[in-house]
This record gives C-alpha cells, structure tokens and sequence, in this order.
C-alpha cells in the first residue's frame, strides 16, 4: 500500500475515488479507502496516469521518490517473475528436460541459486551489517563506566601511592633518628640529675633576677583585645650583692660540693679493673662512671635538710637571710629538694639493678 494515500486526509482520498471512479467507497473508513484506490489506481494505470491530481501518486509509484533498497526489490522481483513466466510459457522437450536435468552439476545449481538469490541475500543483509557496523562505531565513542574492580584498583593504587610518598616525607625529616637521640639521652641519671638542677635554678633566677617590662605591644585585630607587656629579666641586678652571694651559696650546696663527694666516694669505680691504663680506658668509654649518682643525689639531700632546714653551718659561710632566700626561691623549699634527691637516688638504685 503506498504511503502516499496513508498521508493525505480522507477528502483528499474522496477525490481521488470520484477521479478515478472508484465504486462503493463511501462506507469506507480512511486505511481501507487508502488500500482499495491504491489497489484501483494500480491496476488502472494506463487511464488515470494522465489525471493531474493523479501525477504525483504515479510518480512516486514509479520509482522516481522511492528508496534505492526499495528500487533493487521491485527490479528482483520482475527479473524472478519473468524468469518464472519464461519457464512456464516455454515448455521444453521431455528429453532435452532430462538430458538438462542429468548434464546439471551441483555447481550449475548453486550458481543459479547464487545468481538468483545474490540480490535479494544482499538486500536483506545490508541493512544489518550497516546497522551493527553504526552501532559498533557509536559504543567505540561513548565512554562506558568502569566496573567495580577497576575503581578498586584505581584506589588501591592511588592510597599505596599516598602511603608511599608520606613515609618518605617522615624519612627525609630523620625525625626517628631524633626521637631515637633524645631518648637515649634522657633515659639516664645524669639526665634527671641536670633536670632537677635546671628547675631549680629557674625558680631561683625569678626570685634574684626579677622581670622587668621592656616595651609594649598594642592590641592585635582578631587575636587579642588589649595590649601585650613584653617581659624580660632585669640584669642590672647582676651588679648587686644580693644576687651574687645567694646563687653562689645554692651552686656551693646543690652542685659542687655534691659533685666532689660523688667523685671520691664512687662505689661502681670498684667494679673496673684494679691496672690504671685499663681503667681509665673503661672511664673514657663511659664518662659518667667517674661520679656515683646515688652518692651525689644522697649528699645533696642530706646538705638540702641540714642547711636550709635545720639552718646547720659547719662554718659560717652564709647569713641566715641568705639561706631563707634561697629556701624561699627553690619550688617547694628544702622539701622540693629532699624530693628531687630521693627520685634521683631511686633513678640510680634502679639503673644499677638493671646493669646487674
């Protein structure tokens, strides 16, 4: 059925059955009027191609709008019918049909059905190899999403690749090899000995060398409201008397004379070899064999509760207002002292237990 009737309107349809005479159409709906003049019009060619109304149907019934797939159909077709009708109207004799019949080969055979068939195989076969040749060239071109395993391998790679450039950032810090230092450093009695020391002479040094404002700092947009006093400590008071005679008494009690008693009275020396070049080769390798940490942290202890708690002078070297300052200055007084010696003296016991 041509699609052309199937685009006109049913008025259109109308007119064309009155031009071509078309019978019993009225009760006809617009599809089956379509195919009953496509029909008519079909087999009254000859009388209605002239009609003007008519001129556009019988052309592109002719082939002039069709398609080329369309166009090698019709052409296929005639050539089969004309064969089909060569074959019947001509009949050929009864022998020459079984001579033909014995002298065909297998091969005549497929190459007539080939001959035959090429055509319309090619027809139908063009279509989807075109289709699937499209299809494979379109999903070339979009992108398709990956799959699950390969957005895992993708992560996986990319942490080991993080991982691997954070530990060596942390390598080329050294910072184990610090950590490693200052532990070694600290995990020994000389360390806790200088420690208590240190703080010690921290409290002492705001007592004799008070802070003094330097300047002023004024106040900081979105930090700080008010001004900032900066502080430092006031060294005229190194020219005074009353700086010099209490630090040099606290350095006399808390660290020389200590100091000189754990160096003759060294306990872990008896341990060395009795030859001398052998033992000052053993004191060189471990320089603080030369000072007994229990016996310093004991001598400063008993010094500490003698001196600033009992006031006690075997000579009078220092006033009693210079003792109260220092006991005053130390944290804790005399007590912080007995503290700082019974951890120290408890640091060595337990240091020489474990070398045993």
């Amino acid at each position: 059925m041509s699609s052309y009737l199937n685009s006109l309107l049913k008025t259109d349809l109308t007119e064309f059955a009155e031009t071509s005479n078309l019978s019993d159409y009225a009760g006809l709906r617009k599809a089956e009027l379509a195919e009953k003049l496509d029909s008519h019009l079909k087999k009254n060619a000859t009388t209605y191609s002239k009609e003007p109304s008519l001129s556009e149907y019988y052309r592109r019934l002719g082939g002039t709008g069709r398609s080329p797939i369309k166009r090698i159909a019709e052409k296929v077709s005639d050539v089969v019918k004309s064969d089909d009708d060569v074959a019947v109207n001509v009949p050929a004799p009864a022998t020459a049909r079984r001579t033909r019949r014995k002298t065909r080969s297998p091969a005549d055979d497929e190459s007539v059905t080939t001959d035959t068939e090429g055509p319309l195989t090619a027809l139908m076969k063009t279509p989807g190899q075109e289709l699937s040749r499209r299809t494979s060239i379109l999903a070339s071109n979009i992108p398709l999403p990956p799959s699950p395993a390969v957005v895992t391998d993708a992560i996986d790679r990319q942490s080991k690749r993080i991982r691997t450039s954070i530990s060596h950032a942390y390598d080329r810090t050294r910072f184990h090899e610090y950590t490693d230092s200052a532990r070694d450093i600290l995990s020994s009695t000389v360390t806790i000995n200088v420690l208590a020391i240190i703080f010690e002479a921290w409290g002492l040094r705001a007592q004799l060398l008070p802070n003094k404002r330097l300047t002023e700092v004024g106040p900081i947009p979105y930090v700080k409201s008010t001004s900032t006093q900066i502080m430092v400590p006031d060294l005229f008071q190194l020219l005074e008397y009353g700086f010099w005679a209490p630090f040099i008494f606290w350095i006399f009690t808390t660290v020389v004379t200590p100091a000189l008693t754990s160096y003759f009275i060294n306990l872990p020396l008896q341990q060395l070899p009795a030859h001398s070049s052998a033992r000052r080769a053993s004191i060189k390798s471990n320089p603080h064999v030369q000072y007994d940490s229990f016996v310093f942290n004991l001598t400063k202890g008993l010094i500490a509760y003698c001196v600033y708690g009992l006031h006690f002078q075997i000579i009078e070297v220092a006033k009693n207002a210079t003792i109260a300052q220092v006991n005053t200055a130390v944290p804790g007084g005399y007590h912080g002292m007995l503290i700082s010696s019974g951890i120290g003296a408890a640091v060595s016991l337990y240091e020489a237990v474990l070398k045993k």
